[in-house]
């Protein structure tokens, strides 16, 4: 069995009392034919008003799991043990209360709106069933629906309100999502990649419009795209549902586990480096592919800190 040894008593960040969001995933699992799979383990995190948090790492490194498991929307086979959830003081570790809070407290933006919105209905019902979920009064859902368009860069609202999302472009689509977001009350946004589809200049406007309208919120942003993330003020970086490294985003410039410099290496700018492949799976859940492994990540897993950064790995 791998042990881990930490420097501190808690794998993640030290979680105050006046944070947004206070979030521990304990052990998140599937149940399949073959057994239990875990998917998520041990991440830890918090999150202050106008704070932004990116979660970064591969498909399957748990980032949507975790996103998941904050709205109460895990799979019918998918569970978690031990979850831990506090937003603005309410506990919401009960997926039906993590459910309720989802449209009122908690937005969620996804990366891709035209598959997200219903394609049998107006942007106009879509907007109207939001704010009344909200509990916007009815007298002023009208000027809320038309508020929310206009916030998000549209100037014919009536003839928005009137479409259907396949009368809509890719990025027309994605704003009428962030509008449905407008209409909540929201504590916290959740971003499944939201510059999915989006050149470079487009993805920093839309990353900088989120920031503009939701001041007051924590934002969750599931990313795999490092560029993207680095415009968070925090990033957790995931592989295998294990947190690899934590800490403010300039610690990109110098990462101190190795799957976080193999993530940099990869961009463009640093020449698009192959993450190395195929080593039998051991203890640290990069360790397969892990240029530096050793002998004894087959059984330890270090965790380090410094102030507020902290990594594991054995390095």
């Amino acid at each position: 069995m791998m042990a881990c040894r930490e420097t501190t008593k808690r794998n993640g960040r030290e979680e105050g009392k006046d944070s947004l969001l206070r979030y521990s995933s304990g052990t998140i699992y599937a149940k399949t034919l073959a057994g239990n799979r875990t998917l998520v383990k041990d991440v830890s995190f918090s999150l202050h008003k106008g704070e932004k948090l990116s979660l970064i790492g591969e498909t399957g490194s748990g980032k949507t799991m975790i996103a998941l498991s904050l709205m109460g929307k895990l799979a019918p086979n998918v569970k978690a043990e031990g979850l831990q959830c506090v937003l603005d003081g309410e506990d919401c570790s009960d997926p039906k209360v993590a459910s309720s809070l989802l449209g009122r407290e908690v937005a969620y933006i996804p990366q891709n709106g035209m598959e997200f919105l219903n394609p049998a209905r107006t942007v106009k019902s879509h907007l109207y069933d939001s704010l009344q979920r909200a509990g916007t009064r009815k007298s002023e859902v009208k000027k809320r629906a038309a508020s929310a368009l206009s916030s998000v860069g549209f100037h014919d609202i009536d003839k928005i309100l009137k479409s259907y999302p396949f009368q809509l472009s890719g990025g027309m689509a994605q704003r009428v999502t962030v509008a449905l977001a407008l209409c909540t009350k929201a504590k916290l946004i959740i971003a499944d990649e939201p510059t999915n589809g989006l050149d470079k200049e487009a993805a920093s406007r839309m990353l900088e419009h989120l920031g503009l309208l939701f001041p007051e919120a924590g934002q969750l942003f599931i990313t795999h795209d490092i560029e993207v993330a680095s415009n968070a003020d925090r990033i957790l970086v995931l592989c295998g549902g294990r947190t690899m490294e934590h800490g403010r985003s300039f610690f990109l410039q110098n990462p101190r586990n190795t799957y976080a410099k193999c993530l940099v290496s990869s961009l463009v700018s640093n020449g698009m480096k192959a993450t190395p492949t195929l080593r039998k799976r051991t203890g640290c859940p990069f360790s397969d592919r892990c240029p530096e492994y050793s002998e004894r990540c087959r059984d330890e897993l270090l965790h380090h800190r410094e102030g507020e950064h902290e990594w594991w790995c054995n390095r």
